[in-house]
């Protein structure tokens, strides 16, 4: 079977078994429910983030150097939906520090 690798950002990577071409799956049911796990799991954290524009899914195609990434199951999209809700509030601290630097007293 094949697979593909799939990421958020910074996330870690990991395998999707897929029985199709990298078109099918990024229009896959299987795809939309990762994409919609990931997102509405950032946005019962951070509700008025725009985290589309922080993270946004990577797929790449599996070469038989990459067999070693772990399959995207349950419990690793549990991990996967953490370590995006991370990545969104460092981009929220990072920026929120950026506007507070103009009028911080800096030596």
């Amino acid at each position: 079977m094949k697979a593909f690798i799939v990421s958020f950002g910074d996330s870690e990577k990991y395998s999707v078994p897929f029985n199709g071409t990298r078109e099918e799956f990024l229009h896959s049911e299987e795809f939309k429910h990762i994409k919609d796990s990931v997102f509405d799991y950032v946005k019962t954290k951070f509700p008025e983030a725009k985290y589309e524009d922080v993270i946004s899914p990577e797929v790449e195609d599996i070469t038989r150097h990459d067999q070693d990434y772990p399959v995207l199951d349950a419990d690793n999209l549990g991990k996967l939906k953490h370590d995006v809700a991370r990545q969104v509030e460092v981009k929220r601290q990072d920026k929120k520090m950026d506007s507070d630097a103009p009028y911080s007293n800096v030596n």
